[in-house]
């Protein structure tokens, strides 16, 4: 084994350099932290996602004083949701605390960018360190043995961990985390295609996906815009569906790349880059989320959202709320304060999670799927409604409307079903 590399010593060590840990260490170094954030991968990488920041993905980026639009980002102005022959245009839901547009951007473009953020904030950004063992003391978590990608190690103490390595969050199992075998988890794969309506507005969702044999599939397709010449094309199946082991998702992503290939000008058998498949936990179906020195965040917590999938803005927030509890613990030197991390979550969305934990499970079966898709896609009305839940952007008491009505139907269903 190489030798070692000098040892560091932190107030806060972040694993993981996408936006959950990004968020963390961009805002306690701005807060005056000593901060390093390790990320295993030399370089950036491209993951399986649309590449699309929704309205609140954008408003948790203004927070962080970051405009995904000066460095690149495509505004996107709504969704096209199309079933069967029907198309609606629905915009993005009006929202005090949100804009009115979404923004594409390139996944690797994006955390770079994050991660460009927390250095300017002050905080130690280290590339191509994976965290593969941690340091105890007493029992406590207090930091990490690194590899690097030369097989150098070096171990990295800190008064408390953020353990933000993704979905599938190696650190974290070694830590305890686990998902609920019982709740949804989703399947998504996707790829890139030139197209001549890369500059298109709107993002494209097709529901209604269809397996081999014609049996509806809990998911969607999506046709996203990179404004680059490109357009991400990809798919994205519940656990739920009944077939769910033995549907081949990227043999799904073949079978709607040719499907919409004549509407967007593409040629299907010349993808850009190979197909990338992902397993993501939703939902906050990760946990625990805390121990006495550490905090699980993003998707390595489960975090995304259980309606669409989308993982981003969920990560920022859930970053956002763990560098406040952070900074409180350090501010005033009192460790308990980390049990106030997965109540702060809680009070923010675990009632829309658990509501869209029990759709995912009924939307699962076929006689509920078939007629649900039908209802939701009967007019511009009940689309833009669907939008209004899928992204979290319901309205308050005063301007609410059928999608607020429905959810909260579904809301007090959810508070007498099991903890789903």
């Amino acid at each position: 084994m190489p030798l070692s590399a000098d040892p560091l010593s932190t107030d806060v060590l972040v694993i993981g350099g996408g936006p959950a840990g990004s968020a963390v260490a961009a805002r306690l170094a701005h807060a005056g932290h000593d901060v390093t954030l390790v990320e295993k991968r030399a370089e950036g990488r491209h993951k399986s996602c649309g590449d699309l920041l929704s309205p609140r993905a954008v408003a948790e980026l203004s927070r962080l004083d970051i405009d995904p639009m000066s460095f690149g980002g495509h505004a996107i102005q709504g969704v096209r949701m199309v079933y069967r022959r029907q198309r609606a245009d629905a915009p993005w839901p009006e929202h005090r605390d949100m804009p009115d547009h979404a923004v594409v951007i390139r996944r690797d473009t994006l955390d770079e960018q994050l991660r460009r953020r927390a250095r300017d904030a002050g905080a130690t950004v280290l590339m191509g360190h994976e965290a593969t063992a941690p340091i105890s003391d007493r029992g406590f978590v207090r930091g990490a043995m690194m590899t690097l990608v030369d097989g150098t190690v070096r171990n990295v103490t800190a008064r408390f961990i953020v353990v933000a390595d993704g979905a599938s969050s190696r650190f974290g199992r070694v830590l305890g985390t686990s998902r609920q075998r019982r709740w949804p988890y989703a399947i998504a794969a996707r790829t890139y295609f030139s197209s001549p309506r890369h500059r298109d507005a709107w993002v494209e969702t097709s529901l209604g996906l269809s397996d081999p044999h014609g049996n509806p599939v809990a998911g969607y397709g999506w046709v996203t815009p990179m404004g680059d010449g490109n357009v991400n094309v990809g798919v994205g199946v519940l656990s739920s569906y009944r077939d769910i082991k033995g549907l081949n998702t990227l043999k799904l992503l073949t079978a709607f790349s040719e499907h919409v290939a004549a509407d967007w000008g593409l040629d299907p058998t010349q993808s850009l880059k190979p197909p990338t498949r992902l397993r993501l936990p939703i939902g906050g179906s990760v946990g625990p989320k805390m121990g006495p020195t550490f905090l699980v965040v993003g998707d390595a917590a489960g975090a995304a959202n259980p309606f669409s999938g989308d993982g981003i803005d969920a990560a920022l927030m859930g970053g956002r709320l763990a560098a406040d509890v952070l900074d409180e613990a350090l501010t005033t030197g009192n460790s308990t304060t980390l049990q106030r991390y997965p109540v702060v979550v809680a009070e923010e969305v675990e009632a829309y999670r658990k509501v869209g934990r029990l759709s995912a499970r009924f939307l699962g079966r076929p006689a509920i799927l078939k007629p649900a898709l039908r209802l939701a896609t009967r007019s511009d009305a009940t689309m833009g409604a669907v939008l209004r839940i899928a992204t979290n952007a319901l309205r308050d008491d005063n301007t609410a409307g059928g999608a607020e009505r429905a959810y909260r139907l579904a809301s007090l269903a959810a508070k007498f079903a099991p903890s789903w």
